[in-house]
């Protein structure tokens, strides 16, 4: 059986290892051990998403097998990070014509849950939704890197094959090869408010999430042109205003985190071989990481195992000869 060395341990390399460690594959990692975005992601997980209010990709397939899966990890790990909840969609008066069909009509339906009415945001109607979940990204990340350091991390990595999944930093830095993507910062803050008292996700252009001990994340901003991991006075502005607007104005700051999301293509990652360097590489998990990694990861490693096709959705292979000439310089 071959033998793999994951280079970067975040959301991707995290659920490819449990997959891995589950099939009984020995394999060993390579991380800089520096905070990348799965140390600032929220995690949100959520079925209905956007101004337009659609239905992320494939959502009832994934979720079940993050569910689940999160679910076995905490079981091995004997800790909780993975925390399914209901979210509230707050839809504006000039607004609700066009949305709430969206909400209560079609494939959004299935997830409708009613109107609260008895709610603290004057001019707008806010929707119950069930389906929605927050994985604490961080936490995950820390006690996976934790559990694996002791029995992975010193196995000879020599005729190993690699994966890379090294993220934002991975596709800027050009690793293992060239290739497009539309990474993009993104700002949150983390609250202390007491008097909110919110256990329900609530978004309506940007998002509030519990996080426990009267504690919130709010977000989230996205830049594409300054890529790096510095909070600016800009971001924290619209971010306050949306803490006030979702949440209201008895808060305190008690961080503010920049990341960079890893996107090729929207939020659906790409696995598997590209074409020319047969380099193994899952990236691309975007802003739903959360959501998509773990089905991703064990499809990935049933395709290098068991030589099971992957979906031409997220197939490396497929994308780079769609999208990419062949000749494309490393």
């Amino acid at each position: 059986m071959s033998r793999y060395r994951i280079h970067g341990l975040g959301l991707a390399g995290c659920t490819v290892a449990w997959h891995l460690w589950q099939r009984g594959v020995t394999f060993s990692i390579a991380d800089d051990d520096q905070p990348g975005s799965s140390h600032v992601a929220a995690g949100i997980v959520q079925p209905v998403t956007g101004k337009n209010a659609t239905i992320s990709w494939e959502y009832d397939h994934y979720f079940s097998q993050a569910d689940a899966f999160y679910r076995q990890v905490e079981v091995q790990l004997q800790t909780s990070f993975w925390h399914p909840l209901e979210s509230l969609r707050l839809v504006s008066l000039a607004d609700e014509k066009k949305i709430l069909p969206k909400l209560t009509r079609g494939p959004a339906s299935a997830y409708f849950l009613g109107e609260l009415h008895d709610h603290p945001w004057p001019g707008m109607r806010a929707i119950r939704l069930r389906g929605a979940a927050r994985l604490d990204v961080a936490a995950f990340v820390d006690a996976t890197k934790n559990f694996f350091a002791s029995s992975r991390n010193d196995e000879d990595a020599t005729g190993a094959e690699n994966i890379h999944c090294g993220g934002a930093k991975g596709l800027i830095a050009h690793h293992p090869r060239v290739w497009p993507h539309r990474c993009a910062k993104g700002e949150i803050l983390t609250v202390h408010a007491p008097t909110w008292q919110q256990s329900r996700l609530v978004s309506a252009g940007a998002w509030l999430v519990p996080i426990g001990r009267d504690c919130y994340k709010i977000g989230a901003t996205y830049e594409w042109d300054h890529l790096d991991q510095h909070p600016t006075d800009e971001g924290r502005a619209w971010l306050e205003n949306a803490a006030a607007r979702l949440g209201g104005s008895e808060f305190s700051v008690l961080r503010h985190d920049a990341g960079i999301r890893p996107i090729v293509r929207k939020s659906q990652p790409i696995i598997g071989r590209e074409p020319l360097s047969q380099s193994i590489v899952f990236n691309g998990l975007g802003s739903k990481g959360s959501l998509y990694a773990p089905a991703c990861a064990r499809s990935l490693v049933a395709h290098l195992l068991d030589s099971d096709a992957l979906d031409p959705s997220i197939s490396a292979a497929d994308y780079f000869a769609r999208k990419i000439p062949l000749d494309w310089s490393s």
